[in-house]
C-alpha cells in the first residue's frame, strides 16, 4: 500500500511499530485541544479523563506492567464494540460510529491494545457511557 510519494514514509509505514507511533501521535492535537476547554480542565469529569488518559498512557508503555495488572485485578471479559473507550475525553479520530469498529484495529496503539488496565479505567468509561455497560470486569478492585 503506498501512504505517499516519499520512499522513505512508504518504507517505514510497511513496519507495525511505525503505523503504531504514527497512530498515537495523531491523537496529540486533539487531547491537547480539549485539555484546555470547559469540558477538560474546566471540569471535574474532565479532570478525571484527563487524568485517566495520561494514567493509561505512561502505563501502557510498559505492557507485561498492563499483563500483570490485569492479573492482579482479575480482569475478564472482552469488549462490546460501545465505544465508549474510544470516546474517554475526544473521540478517536480513527473510531468509526457507524460501524462501531476501529480502522486500524491490526495495528491499534498499545494504548487500546491493553485498554481497560486498571477498574479505574471502567470508572472512567462509565463516566462516557452509563447505559451500556461495559463487557470488561474486575473481579478484585
Amino acid at each position: 500500500m503506498k501512504y505517499s510519494n516519499n520512499p522513505i514514509l512508504n518504507f517505514l509505514m510497511q513496519h507495525r511499530w511505525f503505523r503504531r507511533s504514527v497512530y498515537n501521535m495523531e491523537r496529540f492535537p486533539p487531547f491537547f485541544k480539549v485539555c484546555l476547554s470547559r469540558e477538560g480542565f474546566g471540569s471535574s469529569k474532565g479532570r478525571q479523563l484527563i487524568w485517566g488518559k495520561f494514567r493509561r498512557a505512561c502505563l501502557s508503555l510498559v505492557p507485561p506492567l498492563c499483563r500483570s495488572l490485569h492479573r492482579k485485578y482479575q480482569l475478564s471479559g472482552g469488549c462490546v464494540s460501545c465505544g465508549a473507550s474510544c470516546k474517554l475525553l475526544f473521540q478517536c479520530p480513527h473510531w468509526d460510529e457507524s460501524t462501531h469498529l476501529c480502522g486500524v484495529y491490526e495495528d491499534r496503539p498499545s494504548i487500546c491494545r491493553l485498554f481497560p488496565i486498571t477498574p479505574a479505567d471502567i470508572q472512567d468509561r462509565n463516566l462516557v457511557l452509563q447505559e451500556k455497560s461495559c463487557g470488561f470486569k474486575f473481579s478484585k478492585e
